[in-house]
């Protein structure tokens, strides 16, 4: 008797409407993870390694998972936050037992011929990355992920809240009153020794002194401040390069590369050079540009991170 295969269902994180009635096969969406790949004569371990420091300065503040996964003689790095991925189910009602395995798109869709639909998006392949675009600027008939067809890996991508969550309901409630029994006991103790202030005092200190934390709150505070300006250069990042990703490009227009450090570069190869005004409009109004110019039908452009 065979038995039936997982439903296949896409993620992304302005997903409004998601149903899964048994299990499913989850692919994420781009906009939840990081990716970048890189040609490296080095063995795998050490690429696990190293995976931390691709990203960084990149990622938006929060708790970060990194994957590698060798294929042919490249290298692909992913960073996700699996707190986000998991938070994201739950608001849509799906349950961390009902998903048997997950996959990046990029890993899942690398090989696909035509767009897959996801809601008002569309996942496509673009020179073996794999992006998401408003469904306007696909010119493509897209396929549904039902109608997907798909030779997935073994190795699907290991998210340590979905692993922690797979313990059943009954479990967790049992768990919880052990937990809460420990805990009463715990306090008992601590008010039968009667711990004066003193000792708190002394333990705190230790423990200041132990893990070298700021001694007052002006300085926790002006550490939180420079965390904050952090993310905020790196969600306005984000925010330029999505807008660029979603460029109003005609058919037979396309990104053809873009770069970031300390400032954004891309190039754009345009049907006729006189559609640059029309880019140049909307590139104002999103972005901070520096630099723009044409050569045949190539536009250049330079902005500001």
């Amino acid at each position: 008797m065979s038995t039936r295969p997982d439903k296949i269902v896409l993620l992304d994180k302005n997903t409004q409407n998601l149903s899964i009635d048994s299990k499913a096969i989850l692919i994420l969406s781009p906009s939840l993870y990081w990716f970048h790949k890189e040609k490296l004569d080095i063995p795998l371990s050490q690429a696990k390694k190293i995976a931390p420091s691709l990203f960084e300065g990149m990622l938006p503040q929060g708790e970060y998972s990194y994957h590698v996964q060798k294929v042919g003689d490249e290298y692909w790095f992913f960073a996700y936050n699996d707190a986000e991925i998991i938070q994201k189910l739950s608001s849509l009602g799906i349950k961390p037992n009902q998903i048997s395995k997950v996959y990046p798109a990029q890993i899942a869709l690398q090989n696909i011929d035509k767009p897959v639909e996801i809601e008002d998006k569309a996942l496509i392949n673009q020179e073996g990355t794999v992006i998401a675009l408003p469904k306007s600027l696909v010119q493509e008939p897209t396929q549904a992920p039902q109608d997907l067809r798909l030779s997935l890996p073994k190795q699907a991508l290991p998210l340590k809240t979905y692993s922690t969550s797979m313990i059943s309901e009954d479990l967790i409630y049992a768990f919880s009153i052990v937990v809460f029994l420990f805990i009463l006991a715990y306090a008992v103790q601590i008010f039968l020794e009667k711990r004066d202030l003193a000792k708190l005092s002394q333990k705190e200190r230790f423990i200041i002194k132990k893990y070298n934390l700021p001694p007052t709150s002006i300085q926790i505070k002006n550490i939180i401040s420079s965390l904050k300006k952090i993310q905020k250069e790196q969600l306005a990042l984000r925010d330029k390069l999505e807008a660029i990703l979603r460029l109003p490009l005609q058919g037979g227009e396309y990104l053809q590369k873009i770069d970031f450090g300390k400032k954004i570069s891309f190039e754009v190869v345009l049907l006729d050079p006189k559609r640059a005004e029309k880019i140049k409009e909307y590139l104002i109004k999103r972005c901070q540009v520096t630099k723009m110019s044409v050569v045949d039908k190539t536009l250049y452009v330079e902005c500001r991170r």
